[in-house]
């Protein structure tokens, strides 16, 4: 029964032959398209910094996606670079963005909504997140989160611990205030002339006029740059003036500051000055900067009068809306906030966790120095203090006309050319006019 049913099925099959040869059964398979290589575009800077965490970061998702190249798109952070990218097909997935840029990003509708995405996956949790660190990621006329922060950083003081030593100034400590500080510097500056005890422009990353330096002042006397309801520029109120020109006298009174722009070179670095001001991603710089030639360290920043305040401040990666690869890019991005992606960010020296559950974290405040006081960066959250939000057309303490008005008050009033008071009554008068007319 068998042979006659396979010969009987044989027959039919040979019979069939012909059509089936017609309709492509027997004709050799269509070869498979070779598959186009994905590619997840990825647009950030050159810094030095920046560059360590975006290569962290790239490790981390190769060994999930080993088949994606990822490709850098160098920008100077103005993002001028992006025009007409999409005319090109070169239209980045994944953007740096800094604290400051953020908001424009997402008030053009640029970014996409990153709540989305977590909202959908497991692995990630933003509860774990500082708040501060989440907040440059949202909006105030938009809902939702755009910008996934890389680290959480605070401004703290680095200090040459060598050269305060020697001159038998007492070492920073937790608790101290501007005034122990102001004392110390003069000792410093007595026992090593030819040397600044502070320096607000060593690092190349800020100047003398960045709100960083200049308004945990003006907090720590009580004052404040705007008012709570964001109408007044009050810059010119009594207590704003009292913490501004405790700020101008560590160069008027004190003289216990570098003059600004008064060298190129790092001041810190050749030992012409004692101690300046910065964030936890400057010291893998100076590790290799300065290696065994003397001894630093990190201390919270003094306190004020009202309080201990300090700027603080983030930035991130985000997804664009113009995206080829949102998932892919998504999980380039998530990567970030890993207790794993922490960890080796810190390990690195290249900043501060964002996440809570590391705050106490051996791998992260006990790195072996120098900087063995990362603990510094992790307390002085507490401490930190974002800029106030001016409207768009007015700019920001980084840029444009509130940016400007300031700068010059602080420049004018440093020359003495006219008085601390007379230099913010006239920025107040400038950025009121800006924000009377974009209310």
């Amino acid at each position: 029964m068998k042979h006659r049913l396979s010969l009987r099925s044989a027959l039919c099959l040979l019979t069939l032959s012909p059509l089936l040869a017609a309709c492509g059964w027997f004709a050799p398979p269509t070869p498979t398209p070779t598959p186009e290589p994905r590619v997840l575009r990825v647009y950030t800077v050159r810094d030095p910094t920046i560059e360590g965490v975006v290569e962290i970061i790239s490790q981390g998702f190769r060994t999930r996606h080993p088949d994606v190249t990822i490709e850098f798109i160098y920008g100077d952070g103005s993002y001028s670079e992006l025009q007409g990218s999409a005319a090109t097909g070169n239209i980045p997935d994944v953007v740096w963005a800094p604290d400051v840029i953020t908001p424009a990003l997402i008030e053009a509708e640029l970014l996409l909504d990153l709540e989305e995405f977590a909202r959908g996956d497991g692995s990630v949790n933003l509860e774990d997140v500082h708040p501060v660190a989440l907040e440059p990621g949202r909006s105030r006329v938009r809902p939702g989160l755009y910008l996934i922060p890389a680290s959480l950083e605070t401004i703290q003081m680095y200090y040459n611990s060598s050269l305060w030593e020697r001159s038998g100034a007492p070492l920073p400590r937790d608790d101290w205030t501007w005034d122990d500080l102001i004392a110390a510097c003069k000792r410093v500056q007595e026992s090593t002339p030819g040397v600044d005890c502070l320096s607000f422009t060593n690092s190349g990353l800020f100047d003398h006029t960045a709100w960083v330096y200049w308004l945990p002042w003006v907090r720590g006397a009580g004052g404040d740059a705007l008012s709570a309801d964001g109408a007044q520029s009050t810059l010119s109120a009594p207590q704003s003036l009292e913490g501004l020109q405790g700020y101008l006298d560590l160069w008027i009174r004190h003289k216990i500051a570098a003059q600004p722009g008064a060298s190129q070179d790092d001041c810190f670095v050749a030992q012409t000055c004692a101690a300046f001001f910065s964030f936890a991603g400057a010291a893998r710089i100076y590790r290799e900067q300065i290696g065994d030639r003397f001894a630093w360290d990190v201390q919270i920043v003094p306190a004020h009068r009202a309080g201990r305040f300090t700027g603080i401040g983030s930035y991130g990666f985000a997804v664009t809306r113009a995206s080829r690869e949102p998932q892919l890019a998504w999980d380039f991005v998530k990567y970030i906030i890993t207790p794993e992606a922490q960890r080796a960010i810190a390990a690195a020296y290249l900043g501060t966790p964002a996440l809570l559950s590391l705050s106490n974290d051996p791998a992260v405040v006990q790195l072996p120095p120098p900087l063995a006081n990362m603990r510094a960066f992790v307390v002085g959250r507490e401490a930190g203090i974002t800029p106030p939000r001016y409207p768009t057309a007015c700019g920001s303490v980084y840029n444009g006309p509130v940016s400007a008005a300031i700068a010059d008050a602080l420049n004018a009033a440093l020359r003495e050319t006219v008085s601390v008071e007379g230099a913010f009554t006239i920025a107040d008068r400038k950025i009121q006019t800006c924000l009377d007319a974009n209310r």
